[in-house]
């Protein structure tokens, strides 16, 4: 979490949080925090979460089309 809030502070736009990188107030401080994109949580092709190795590309484009106006919400 305090790295989360230091990252807010310092104006990062975007957090990619790893599976087992966070909790329950982590990820939601995250998505309502991060609005150009936080990606965490379920979903992604692995077991454990969305994972920056195995679903990098996916998630950058979801997040593309999503800030085109159109479906990718992650």
């Amino acid at each position: 979490m305090k790295v989360l809030q230091e990252a807010k502070g310092l104006g990062v736009p975007a957090v990619w949080l790893q599976p087992g990188s966070f909790d329950s107030e982590g990820l939601e401080f995250a998505l309502r925090e991060f609005k150009d994109a936080a990606v965490g949580g379920d979903g992604g092709r692995g077991g454990e979460g969305w994972c920056v190795l195995v679903d990098g590309e996916r998630a950058l484009r979801a997040v593309e089309r999503e800030r085109k106006g159109g479906e990718g919400k992650i």
